[in-house]
C-alpha cells in the first residue's frame, strides 16, 4: 500500500470515528424518564442496573457512549444503562417502611402491616374519589412512595421488610433466594419482640419468621378471606409485628385489568377485611403495597418502568 493510500485511509478512520461518536453522544432517547409532579422539584431517583435507586438534586448530562452505552453523570457519581429516570420523585419509598415498624417497636407499639398487592397510587386514589375504599379513605391520605425495580412482587417485599434496594437484598426476580440483608422481624427478635406473617399458599419471603400459610379452603377462587380468618385470629392476641398480605387484588388486575369492575369489586371486599381488622387494633397500622399495575390487551400487568407501577401508597394510623 502506497503512502498517499495509507494516510487517507487513516484520515477516513478518524472522521469515520467521530461520527460515530457524536451521533452516539447525541442520542439517549431510549432511556424512559418519568416526571412525577407531585415530588421535590429539581431532584432526581435513578434506577440502576444492579437494583440500587440513587438521588441526585442535578443530572449534568445524559450520553450514549461509542459503545452503545448510556451514561448519566450526575455531581459525585456516573452511572452507566440506569434502568430510568423519576424526575421530582415522591420523597418516601417502600424501603422507608422498616424504619417506620421499627420506631413503634422502640415506643413499645405492635404494628400490623397490611398489604394489598398490586395497589398502586393512582389506583388507590382512583378508587378513593370513586367510593371503592370508604374505610381507607376515611383515614389519613396514604402517603406517594416509589417502589423499585423491577416491581414484582418477590423484588418489593424483600425491600419493604428489609429497608434496602434489590443490590443489598440480593432478590431481583422470582427466584427463590436467601435474603442478604436482616430484616424487621430478625430486628425485632433481637429486641425480644414477636413476629408472623399470614400468607397465601407459599411462603413468599426466604427468611426466618413464623408464616402461616393459607389455601382456598371453600373454593370460592380467592385465598383472601382464609387470610382474612387467619389474621382474625391472630388479632386476639397479636405477635409485636403482624404482617398480612392479601393478593386477590392483584389476582383480579391480571385476569380483567386494574380498572376493571371485578378488581374493583374485590378491592372493596379487603377494604371491608381492613375496616374488621384495624376496628380493636391497639397498635401502629401500616396499609401499603408492593407495586401497582397497567392496563395490557388481555387484563393487567406489572414489572416496567412506568409510574403506573412503580408509585404505592403508604398509608398510617398510629396508636393513640
Amino acid at each position: 500500500m502506497s503512502k498517499k493510500i495509507l494516510v487517507f485511509s487513516i484520515i477516513a478512520i478518524i472522521i469515520i470515528g467521530f461520527v460515530i461518536i457524536y451521533f452516539t453522544g447525541q442520542n439517549a432517547a431510549d432511556l424512559p424518564i418519568i416526571t412525577d409532579t407531585g415530588g421535590a422539584p429539581h431532584s432526581f431517583a435513578i434506577y440502576t442496573e444492579d437494583g440500587d435507586v440513587l438521588y441526585t438534586k442535578n443530572i449534568d448530562k445524559i450520553r450514549k457512549s461509542i459503545l452503545n452505552n448510556i451514561v448519566i453523570e450526575a455531581g459525585s457519581f456516573t452511572v452507566t444503562n440506569p434502568i430510568g429516570i423519576i424526575e421530582a420523585p415522591p420523597s418516601k419509598s417502600i424501603t422507608d417502611i422498616k424504619q417506620y415498624v421499627l420506631s413503634s417497636i422502640d415506643k413499645e407499639n405492635k404494628v400490623l402491616i397490611i398489604y394489598i398487592d398490586g395497589l398502586g397510587y393512582e389506583l388507590y386514589e382512583r378508587a378513593m374519589e370513586e367510593g371503592n375504599i370508604p374505610y381507607m379513605a376515611s383515614l389519613d391520605k396514604g402517603i406517594k412512595a416509589l417502589t423499585v425495580y423491577p416491581p414484582i412482587t418477590d423484588v418489593a417485599f424483600a425491600s419493604m421488610v428489609t429497608g434496602e434496594t434489590p443490590k443489598y437484598t440480593g432478590i431481583h426476580n422470582r427466584e427463590k433466594r436467601p435474603l442478604l440483608a436482616p430484616t424487621i422481624f430478625d430486628m425485632a427478635y433481637e429486641k425480644g419482640k414477636t413476629s408472623k406473617v399470614i400468607e397465601g399458599n407459599i411462603r413468599i419471603l426466604t427468611c426466618d419468621v413464623e408464616t402461616i400459610l393459607n389455601i382456598d379452603e371453600n373454593k370460592n377462587g380467592t385465598i383472601d378471606d382464609e387470610i382474612y380468618r387467619s389474621a382474625m385470629t391472630e388479632l386476639k392476641a397479636p405477635p409485636n409485628i403482624l404482617l398480612v398480605h392479601f393478593h386477590s387484588y392483584d389476582d383480579m388486575g391480571h385476569k380483567y385489568g386494574p380498572s376493571s369492575k371485578e378488581a374493583l369489586e374485590q378491592l372493596r371486599i379487603l377494604d371491608s377485611y381492613v375496616e374488621s381488622m384495624v376496628k380493636d387494633y391497639t397498635g401502629d397500622i401500616i396499609i401499603t403495597s408492593d407495586h401497582g399495575m397497567h392496563d395490557v390487551e388481555d387484563g393487567g400487568n406489572h414489572g416496567d418502568f412506568l409510574s403506573l407501577d412503580l408509585f404505592i401508597p403508604i398509608i398510617l394510623k398510629n396508636h393513640k
